[in-house]
């Protein structure tokens, strides 16, 4: 075999490139290090859905072949409203989109890919039950094509019933909450029906008292069980409050916990997470102009903490990455209306940015989600932009560093510049100097426990490249130190 002999230069390219990359992933994975660098939100494109009349959306997610799914309403067939699934690239253009209805008032408030690939769909229809509400649930194949679908609920002279959320089982079958008034011992009772996989129904439940009690979300706990958010007013300290409710896999009530004060209070998405759950809402027991509230339980449904945000109203709530999380919502002004809003917080619910979006015209969020590629998007309902007097809408969000940019790019390249220096000779002259900005820059953001995972002098690290970059690379690279 012949070998191939590279110069020393290559060799030294090709070092600094490869411990860059390394100590640049372990010293910002760092407890404590992904401070040093505050971000800001972008808008890189938004795109819009719809005809000349009324179109919206109130649900998102990200397909698993990449893309998103949504899904509304839309008017555009001129005849009330119907039901308005729309598929779409990476990029936010439409690959196709489907409208399911008749002549009543139908809309689909929640979407979930499923596990073959198609979707899964709740609302609520007046097309099928002579003019009266039913919860609809529908199911399509991966082009939207309508597999089936299936209503529940009675005929009753009033608001009738209606779907919010669904979620698929560990079983193949489906979980879905809403409301209804032709079940139930109340004026309206929060509903948690349970089907098969293909839509029929295996048990169902209503909770609630005299007054009006609604699911809005519900997820399958890890344990097999549900946990369902909501709003009660039969229950709680008065007015609306925020209602978390948790059952087994059958669907039998094992704790419930309210949360709000003498005002209205209401609960629109929980999501689980590794130490409890977590649920957003609207308050309006609190400061006026902070009225978006985010609480933390545990799995007993007891308060660990609760964060308020400007705003006037949050619509969903999804977790990210690095176990923060990522809220949609609105904000309205007296004078310029209403507008859409996205907010970004971390795992213990503090403010990390956020984002109001719109024009001169009513604009509202209703749902959020991280990307895979770690940007965000952001779901809703737009008047100021589109085609018609309202719009389905889709924005991309991403963060950027915030601050100068010649500081943005010393912290980039801190790292870097030591290894280069290392590579050279100098490295004792170089680090001192990087050392002494990073150092700085993190003690001004009030963090000095992390100084020393920057400011090592040149044995350790050294040594801390022998230990932990070079233990995964090659052999010759290892014998240079």
């Amino acid at each position: 075999m012949k070998c191939i002999s590279f110069p020393n230069r290559i060799w030294s390219i090709a070092f600094v490139s490869i411990i860059s990359i390394a100590l640049s992933s372990i010293f910002f994975a760092l407890p404590g290090c992904s401070f040093a660098l505050a971000y800001e939100p972008v808008e890189e494109w938004n795109s819009t859905f719809g005809g000349r009349y009324g179109d919206g959306v109130w649900c998102l997610q990200e397909c698993e072949n990449g893309g998103y799914i949504l899904v509304g309403n839309t008017a555009s067939r001129g005849e009330g409203s119907d039901l308005f699934l729309i598929r779409t690239d990476a990029w936010g253009k439409a690959i196709w989109s489907k409208i399911f209805g008749g002549s009543g008032e139908d809309v689909g408030y929640f979407v979930q890919e499923a596990k073959d690939s198609g979707f899964i769909v709740t609302g609520s229809t007046k097309s099928f039950a002579m003019g009266q509400e039913l919860l609809w649930l529908i199911k399509t194949d991966r082009n939207g094509s309508l597999s089936w679908d299936k209503t529940f609920g009675g005929f009753v002279y009033s608001s009738g019933d209606g779907g919010w959320s669904v979620d698929e089982t560990e079983d193949g079958g489906y979980a879905v909450t809403g409301y209804t008034q032709s079940n139930g011992g109340g004026r309206k009772d929060l509903w948690l029906i349970k089907t098969d996989g293909q839509g029929s129904r295996i048990w169902d439940k209503t909770f609630g008292g005299r007054e009006d009690d609604v699911g809005m979300s519900v997820l399958q706990s890890r344990d097999g069980g549900y946990i369902v958010a909501g709003r009660t007013a039969s229950f709680g300290k008065g007015g609306d409050d925020i209602w978390l409710l948790r059952t087994d896999s059958r669907g039998e009530e094992l704790w419930n916990a309210t949360f709000g004060g003498k005002q209205d209070d209401a609960g629109f998405q929980v999501a689980e997470i590794a130490d409890g759950y977590a649920v957003v809402g609207r308050t309006e027991s609190v400061f006026d102009k902070k009225r978006i509230i985010l609480i933390k339980v545990d799995h007993d449904g007891q308060k660990l903490w609760e964060k308020i945000y400007t705003g006037s109203s949050a619509a969903s709530l999804q977790s990210t990455d690095e176990g923060g999380f990522v809220i949609a919502g609105r904000i309205d002004n007296k004078k310029t209306g209403r507008d859409a809003l996205i907010i970004k917080t971390d795992s213990i619910g503090r403010e990390e940015w956020s984002m109001i979006l719109g024009g001169s015209a009513d604009d509202i969020g209703t749902f959020a989600v991280q990307s895979r590629d770690g940007s965000y998007k952001l779901a809703g309902i737009t008047s100021s932009l589109g085609l018609g007097s309202e719009d389905a809408w889709l924005v991309k969000v991403r963060t950027k560093p915030l601050g100068d940019e010649n500081e943005t790019q010393l912290l980039n390249s801190s790292l870097s510049q030591f290894v280069q220096a290392f590579s050279a000779g100098n490295e004792k002259e170089e680090t001192t100097k990087t050392d002494q900005f990073m150092a700085e820059k993190i003690s001004a953001d009030g963090a000095d426990s992390a100084i020393n995972a920057f400011n090592l002098n040149f044995e350790e690290k050294k040594k801390f490249l022998k230990e932990e970059v070079y233990k995964a690379t090659d052999a010759s690279f290892r014998q240079n130190l």
